[in-house]
């Protein structure tokens, strides 16, 4: 499944459902775009680890540049 950048706010909220269905999810995949829209959000070098962290741990493939997901946001 991709994730877009809407559920990793919600999971970050507090959203149970958002969380659970990261934690469900056994193939997670996001964009570079969302990937680079949640490091733009990290105030300092600390967030932006813990975004990282967060994602590797959670086992979050991000998917390259394509076309499909260029225009995925049109």
């Amino acid at each position: 499944m991709i994730f877009d950048t809407d559920i990793f706010i919600w999971a970050q909220r507090g959203n149970e459902k958002a969380a659970a269905l990261m934690q469900k999810t056994q193939e997670k995949y996001l964009s570079i775009q969302t990937y680079m829209e949640l490091l733009q959000c990290a105030k300092n070098k600390i967030q932006h680890k813990h975004v990282k962290d967060f994602l590797s741990s959670f086992g979050f493939i991000v998917l390259p540049l394509t076309e499909n997901i260029g225009n995925s946001r049109v």
